[in-house]
């Protein structure tokens, strides 16, 4: 249900994985980002996009200018003494509209393989109980 509402609203969930971002947002919280353009941020926005080296950094909106048909940003963790070294040149950002402490633990776990998992064998199981419960409401009918 929760991932239809994503896509339907344009949402993206993000998994905080450092401290740059303290005491605002910090390790292990989840954050909820609508994908937008990048004309459509104003300084002091935290936002989330990928750096060249395919990293997702999550950070405030220090400086952004008008770069031909993008944005050229400079963003910079809450928690750190400088800007981030990469300036980013993009078109459209996820940014971040809602984050709540410490739900990035079990929303990790849930995307990942034991959540897969975990979801595959409660799926399995009920498949299995609504066979078994067909079958014995047949044999009920039959012999009863």
């Amino acid at each position: 249900m929760s991932a239809v509402a994503a896509a339907v609203f344009n949402l993206t969930p993000i998994v905080i994985r450092s401290d740059s971002m303290a005491p605002s947002i910090n390790r292990g919280d989840l954050a909820i980002a609508h994908t937008q353009s990048a004309g459509d941020v104003s300084v002091g926005d935290v936002v989330s996009l990928t750096d060249r080296a395919g990293v997702r950094v999550t950070h405030r909106v220090v400086t952004a200018d008008p770069f031909g048909s993008s944005i050229q940003f400079t963003l910079k963790g809450d928690a750190n003494a400088v800007p981030d070294a990469e300036v980013y040149n993009v078109t459209s950002v996820d940014k971040v509209i809602w984050s709540a402490p410490k739900l990035g633990y079990p929303m990790s776990v849930a995307i990942g393989p034991i959540g897969i998992l975990i979801g595959g064998l409660l799926v399995g199981s009920l498949g299995y109980a609504i066979f078994d419960w067909r079958r014995r409401v047949r044999e009920s009918r039959q012999f009863g």
